[in-house]
């Protein structure tokens, strides 16, 4: 394997680790500007560009679906998700259908999407948060 494939495999996989955040982000038909930064955060985290970002967003088409391999990058993945259906306090059902299918996709059972969703309410209480 050349090293233009490896590093290629993770590109796309960033690639399509944002496509998914923002399917999830506009699942309930709109995106928010809290939604939008915390994505942002997580893609330039991941070393992407804000036009890359963008032309993720505008052109989500283009990008396939590339899982990661481990399983600890998978949980991250969908950890990512859960953060950004849940940042603007409201949890909606196009959401959690799209985060199921993404687990199902990654090749784990949708009912970690729960799991997910209230490990993050125990720590938001835990923290003394509220959503």
């Amino acid at each position: 394997m050349s090293l233009f494939n490896i590093f290629g495999s993770e590109s796309e996989k960033r690639k399509s680790h944002i496509k998914n955040l923002i399917a999830v982000a506009m699942a309930d038909g709109h995106l928010d500007k809290e939604e939008w930064d915390f994505l942002m955060n997580i893609a330039q985290n991941l070393g992407m560009e804000t036009d890359e970002i963008q032309n993720i967003k505008n052109n989500p088409d283009d990008i396939k679906f590339t899982p990661p391999k481990k399983y600890e990058e998978k949980i991250q993945q969908l950890e990512d998700l859960v953060a950004v259906m849940m940042i603007d306090g409201d949890i909606d059902k196009n959401e959690i259908e799209i985060c199921k299918k993404i687990a199902l996709n990654l090749d784990l059972l949708p009912r970690v999407i729960h799991d997910l969703i209230y490990d993050t309410y125990k720590k938001r209480i835990a923290f003394g948060k509220k959503s």
